[in-house]
C-alpha cells in the first residue's frame, strides 16, 4: 500500500510540474543560415517559420489537444512536443531535414499511468529514424488480484516519414495504435 501512495504522490507531482511550466514557442536556427528561426504552438497546431524559407508560416494539421496540454522544449536540435493529459504524457520528436527542407518526426515516446490498479500502465519509444519500438505494459491478474509487469517488448517496425506539416489527429491516432496493438501482448 505504501508503495501505491508513494506512486501516487510521484505521479501527481509530476503532471503538476508539468502543468506549471508551459513553452509555447522556441527560437533556433534551425536551418544553419544565421538566423533565428520559430517554432510555436498556436491553438492545437504546431508551426514553424524558416528565414530561409522567407519567413511562411508552415502548420500541422490539428493536433486534437487544448493549447492548455502542449508543451514545446528544445533538446540540442531536436524540438519536442509534449501532451500531457490526464494520466498519461506523449512526446512526439521532430528535427529540421536540410534536404527536405522541412521538419520530420523522428520519435515517439509514450507513458501510461493506468487505471487505479496500474492495469495498462507503461512506457514505449519507437525510434521513427530506425524502426526500432521498445516497450513494456503492465496489467493487472485478476486471479491474483495485483498488477504484473508484461514481457519486454522489442520490435522491428517499418520506417515511415512523418512531416510536421502533416502531424496532427491522423499521426497520433497512429502512433497510439502501434502502442495498443502491443500493449495487449501478455
Amino acid at each position: 500500500m505504501k508503495n501505491l501512495f508513494f506512486t501516487f504522490v510521484l505521479v501527481s507531482l509530476s503532471l503538476f510540474s508539468f502543468a506549471q511550466e508551459r513553452t509555447h514557442k522556441l527560437s533556433f536556427d534551425f536551418d544553419g543560415d544565421g538566423t533565428s528561426d520559430v517554432v510555436q504552438i498556436k491553438g492545437e497546431q504546431l508551426c514553424y517559420s524558416l528565414s530561409s524559407l522567407g519567413s511562411k508560416e508552415v502548420k500541422s494539421q490539428m493536433i486534437g489537444y487544448s493549447e492548455e496540454m502542449l508543451d514545446l522544449e528544445l533538446k540540442k536540435n531536436v524540438v519536442v512536443l509534449t501532451i500531457g493529459f490526464m494520466r498519461a504524457v506523449n512526446t512526439f520528436k521532430f528535427r529540421y531535414d536540410a534536404k527536405l527542407k522541412q521538419f520530420k518526426m523522428i520519435g515517439y515516446d509514450n507513458e501510461q499511468y493506468g487505471n487505479a490498479v496500474h492495469d495498462g500502465a507503461g512506457a514505449s519509444s519507437y525510434n521513427i529514424l530506425t524502426g526500432d519500438y521498445e516497450a513494456q505494459w503492465s496489467y493487472y491478474d485478476e486471479k491474483k488480484e495485483e498488477t504484473i509487469a508484461g514481457p519486454a517488448i522489442r520490435q522491428k517496425l517499418a520506417i515511415k516519414t512523418y512531416l510536421l506539416k502533416d502531424f496532427g489527429e491522423k499521426v497520433i491516432s497512429e502512433m497510439y495504435d502501434i502502442d495498443a496493438k502491443y500493449a495487449g501482448a501478455h
